[in-house]
């Protein structure tokens, strides 16, 4: 049940819940709350909190988040880019999430004209932001997915792909659909104390 709640949760967070969240911590941090307020309505706030529970991150410390949505939203309310700066804001709490006890992250990297051509595919829609590969490289990109993924997993490791944080959001929703539970961790979000090492290099076949 807990993981059938985890998994759905973006879907039963609602504005009445948000709202719920934003009234509880008001009473110790007045301020944090008042200043995200002021530049976002309750609809932004929730589709950040959503958008956060939809990738299985937990949003415990909405403090955090809330102050880099306080220092953000002045630039803009675009929920993608808001997300990737509340991620950054948690990113000790996503990188322990995924790395070991001896506080290693083993992860999977794109090579670098692949992740530029997904950056350039960016497509903007009343949802948030997509990949718009074109549907051979797309294809292709998956198979790669897939493979390097299937590797991991032999190897008893979780699936993790460290990118750009501008194309973190891109990657993730062109791989939604066949790989869901694959983790997309950004450049920005990874602490100093936590050390990366690649398994390997997702590229295309010539």
């Amino acid at each position: 049940l807990t993981e059938i709640i985890k998994r759905h949760a973006a879907e039963i967070l609602g504005r009445q819940e948000t709202q719920g969240i934003l009234e509880t911590l008001k009473k110790e941090y007045p301020a944090v709350v008042e200043e995200a307020q002021k530049h976002l309505s309750l609809g932004d706030i929730q589709k950040v909190l959503q958008a956060l529970l939809r990738e299985q991150v937990s949003i415990r410390n909405t403090v955090a988040i809330l102050e880099a949505l306080a220092d953000y939203a002045p630039v803009t309310r675009e929920t993608s880019f808001l997300t990737e700066k509340a991620r950054q804001a948690l990113g000790r709490q996503i990188c322990l999430q995924y790395a070991d006890d001896d506080k290693l992250l083993r992860v999977l990297t794109i090579d670098p004209s692949l992740e530029q051509q997904i950056v350039e595919s960016r497509v903007e829609t009343a949802s948030g932001v997509i990949s718009g590969l074109e549907p051979a490289v797309q294809r292709a990109w998956i198979r790669a997915l897939s493979r390097m993924v299937s590797s991991v997993h032999d190897q008893g490791l979780i699936p993790i792909i460290i990118c750009s944080e501008a194309a973190r959001a891109l990657v993730k929703s062109s791989s939604d659909r066949e790989l869901p539970d694959l983790v997309v961790l950004s450049v920005p979000e990874i602490v100093n104390d936590v050390t990366v090492e690649s398994v390997g290099e997702i590229r295309l076949e010539v």
